[in-house]
C-alpha cells in the first residue's frame, strides 16, 4: 500500500498530499477519474439528478368487489358472537370477524355466499385460516 506524503503534484505542480505512485495529487486524481470536473460540480450535478428523478405517486383505486354490503348485511342479521368459542365480537363490525368455510381463493364463486361466511373472533379466523384445525375445534365452548 502507498503511503501518502506532501510534495509537489506531477500535474498541477502545485504543492499537495501525494495518494499515489505516480505523483498526483487527490484532487487532480478525482478530476482524471471524473472527466475534468471538480468535486463542487460533481456534487452540483448529483443534485440535479436527485431533483429530476422524482416521480408522483400513482394512487390506484380498488374495484368494489361486493363483499362489505356482504359483511354489512350479515352483521345485520347474525348475533354478534363468534361461532366457534362464543365469545362477543361487539357492536362494530370489523373485516377480521368474517371468516370463508371454503376459501375465496379455492372457491371464488363462493365469496359471495353468505353460507360460506362465519363470524369468527380474530384468534378462531387466525387458526382457522392458517393455524391448526385441532386447536381451533378445542377452543369451542
Amino acid at each position: 500500500m502507498f503511503k501518502p506524503y506532501k510534495g509537489e503534484c506531477n500535474q498541477c505542480n502545485e504543492e499537495k498530499l501525494i495518494a499515489n505512485s505516480r505523483g498526483v495529487c487527490i484532487d487532480c486524481t478525482y478530476q482524471n477519474n471524473h472527466g475534468g470536473k471538480t468535486k463542487a460540480e460533481v456534487q452540483k450535478e448529483r443534485q440535479k439528478g436527485k431533483v429530476q428523478k422524482k416521480k408522483p405517486i400513482k394512487k390506484t383505486t380498488r374495484k368494489s368487489t361486493g363483499e362489505r354490503d356482504l359483511f354489512v348485511e350479515i352483521w345485520n342479521e347474525r348475533p354478534h358472537y363468534c361461532e366457534n368459542c362464543k365469545e362477543s365480537l361487539g357492536s362494530e363490525p370489523k373485516v377480521h370477524y368474517f371468516s370463508h368455510i371454503k376459501s375465496k381463493g379455492a372457491y371464488p364463486s363462493l365469496r359471495l355466499v353468505k353460507s360460506n361466511i362465519e363470524l369468527l373472533c380474530l384468534q378462531c379466523h387466525q387458526l382457522w385460516d392458517f393455524g391448526d384445525r385441532n386447536e381451533f375445534k378445542n377452543r369451542k365452548r
